[in-house]
């Protein structure tokens, strides 16, 4: 009678797993990535277009313009500084999405300048104020209104009408909710930038009709035999120090009241990997990631 001993699964080394791809955890997460594939492959068309749109109202100036998708770290504490315009536009599909401009004071005056007069004024000094003019105002509100105009006849072939308005609200976005893409808009010898946030649903959307709420997954690559390794994972949700006394009273029937983590950490061994909360997908309760520790 022979024996066969059991097949092990080898390991990978630390420098092989560090070249690797991660994998999104969470729905929202996976369906993130999705969108900013999408979004990526139609940046330079929307780019063109964009740029073709905007020279047909500046006739009279010579420029170039890219778009870039770009991270959002660092932009949320940016647009809650002083002189940072804020505007929204609402598109009008079966479910509303809300997008938004973020432009700073300086391109705001740079613009206007360029739309009003062909060209930047001599003197690029930066003055406080605590109002934009009408026409300032009017024509950020444009940019705004051309640029989603451009993206809706870029993603569905259609040119709605949409208009913009002035946000006047402190904006905080959801995690993975909504995608940052820089414009610039390249003169010369001056670059003015600024940002548009885009939602996920829009880059899920088959049409536009139709926007996709809750979108199937695009299917990935097959899973690698790393993958398929099994670890055991800890998800710590509460802590209590109890007494002897209290133990026994639980026996007795008595309940004992507990407060979650705001951060509960997802640890495998003694490593935490990362921090989230407790959400609800159908009727269940779920754990959704929320940040990457940052291990040292």
């Amino acid at each position: 009678m022979s024996s066969h001993k059991p097949q092990l699964t080898k390991l990978l080394k630390g420098e092989q797993a560090s070249v690797l791809q991660p994998y999104a955890l969470t729905a929202q997460q996976r369906h993130f990535e999705t969108a900013s594939s999408v979004a990526r492959s139609r940046l330079t068309d929307y780019g063109n277009a964009l740029q073709a749109e905007l020279g047909r109202m500046l006739r009279d100036v010579e420029f170039s313009l890219d778009v870039n998708l770009c991270s959002s770290v660092g932009l949320e504490q940016w647009l809650a500084e002083p002189g940072v315009l804020l505007l929204d536009s609402t598109l009008p599909l079966e479910t509303d999405l809300l997008c938004y401009m973020s432009i700073d004071f300086q391109a705001v005056h740079n613009m206007s300048d360029l739309f009003l007069g062909g060209r930047l004024s001599e003197e690029q000094v930066l003055v406080e104020k605590a109002e934009l003019s009408s026409s300032e105002l009017r024509i950020s509100c444009r940019l705004l209104q051309k640029q989603m105009q451009v993206l809706m006849q870029s993603l569905f072939n259609q040119h709605l009408p949409l208009s913009a308005f002035v946000y006047k609200q402190q904006l905080q976005f959801e995690p993975y909710a909504y995608m940052p893409f820089k414009v610039r808009f390249i003169l010369d010898n001056t670059v003015v930038s600024w940002f548009i946030w885009l939602p996920v649903e829009l880059f899920l959307a088959d049409s536009i009709s139709s926007p996709v709420q809750d979108t199937a997954l695009v299917p990935g690559p097959v899973l690698t035999e790393w993958e398929q390794v099994p670890v055991r994972a800890q998800i710590e949700m509460a802590r209590k120090q109890v007494r002897v006394q209290q133990l026994e009273n639980w026996l007795q029937g008595e309940v004992l009241p507990l407060e979650l983590f705001t951060q509960m950490p997802f640890r495998l061994g003694k490593q935490s990997l990362f921090y989230g909360v407790v959400a609800e997908e159908g009727n269940q309760l779920m754990f959704q990631v929320s940040t990457i520790a940052e291990n040292k």
